[in-house]
């Protein structure tokens, strides 16, 4: 994937969850600068990619209660998606 073609706005679900799970403290300040904490927050709700970790660390840092992120806390069954 060629990060220089995300679209701020279009891309926005990946480009938030991505940084989450992987990104250094310099992409998350970033990531704060670009995005306000309800859009980042609506990710870590919805999201079902990031991992369980993830979701928990940024649950308690952005105080969203474990019941609004059972998706990303949900086990994943690939044989349901095949």
């Amino acid at each position: 994937m060629d990060i220089k073609k995300l679209d701020r706005e279009e891309d926005k679900f990946f480009i938030i969850s991505r940084v989450l799970e992987y990104g250094t403290m310099e992409d998350v300040l970033n990531l704060i600068s670009e995005y306000d904490s309800q859009e980042i927050a609506q990710v870590v709700r919805r999201s079902r990619i990031i991992g369980r970790p993830t979701a928990n660390f940024w649950s308690l840092i952005l105080d969203i209660p474990k019941s609004e992120i059972a998706r990303c806390l949900a086990p994943t069954d690939f044989h349901h998606r095949l």
